[in-house]
């Protein structure tokens, strides 16, 4: 039976910071790692029920431990995956010493407060995690054109989770209303959002909350 302890190796903030770690040590330059944990402590950030899960110093502090678990015991068996995750993100670096720089390339990163809780996801794998509800929606509903319109698709996602609808819809909803709030402060075509989702134009986005706010207000208001 595997220890239970282990799931703070491969699950998690520390399984979660080693892949930006390599995506940004494998991508040749195109990512920078500051960039991505900036990016990473924004999303903490951002997010009430993340900081009260998991804040910041309790990342820095299980990677800090990662390190010390190996230095004192170099020998002791670790889950697979994460072993071959450092290897690949030290890339020849000591592994204990890696992480330690993680935790302390966190630390500054948050200390200097160049991360923007508010500012919109710059890097694709952010905008999936912020906006998971409404990319699944997006693909599920909108992508595919089987609707003559976007009105129509939205109600029709309605009308298959109705009259359970709030617990499907309340996310979604906040999370267009997130998104629209971005896509209307930037007209760049080059924005981060306009990158990440180009879809998420103001006018889809309004549509949508408009459809979704009208129906819990007409079918869902007590009476």
């Amino acid at each position: 039976m595997l220890p239970f302890t282990w799931s703070a190796f491969d699950r998690g903030p520390v399984a979660r910071v080693l892949d930006l770690a390599i995506m940004c040590q494998e991508s040749q330059g195109t990512y920078a790692l500051t960039d991505e944990l900036g990016a990473f402590v924004r999303l903490i950030r951002s997010s009430d029920e993340a900081e009260w899960l998991c804040p910041v110093t309790a990342v820095t502090a299980l990677l800090d431990l990662a390190a010390e678990h190996l230095s004192a015991r170099p020998d002791a068996p670790l889950p697979e995956e994460f072993t071959a995750k450092l290897g690949r993100a030290a890339a020849g670096t000591d592994g204990p010493a890696y992480l330690r720089l993680l935790a302390e390339t966190i630390r500054l990163v948050e200390r200097e407060g160049v991360t923007d809780p508010g500012a919109a996801p710059g890097s694709a794998w952010e905008s999936e995690v912020r906006f998971r509800a409404l990319r699944g929606f997006h693909d599920n509903w909108l992508s595919d054109g089987e609707y003559p319109t976007p009105q129509e698709a939205i109600r029709a996602a309605i009308d298959s989770e109705h009259p359970f609808c709030g617990e499907f819809l309340a996310p979604v909803a906040a999370q267009a209303q997130y998104a629209l709030v971005h896509v209307l402060e930037s007209h760049d075509a080059q924005s981060p959002m306009a990158r990440t989702m180009p879809w998420a134009t103001a006018e889809t986005l309004t549509v949508l909350l408009d459809t979704v706010n009208g129906h819990l207000r007409h079918d869902h208001t007590a009476s």
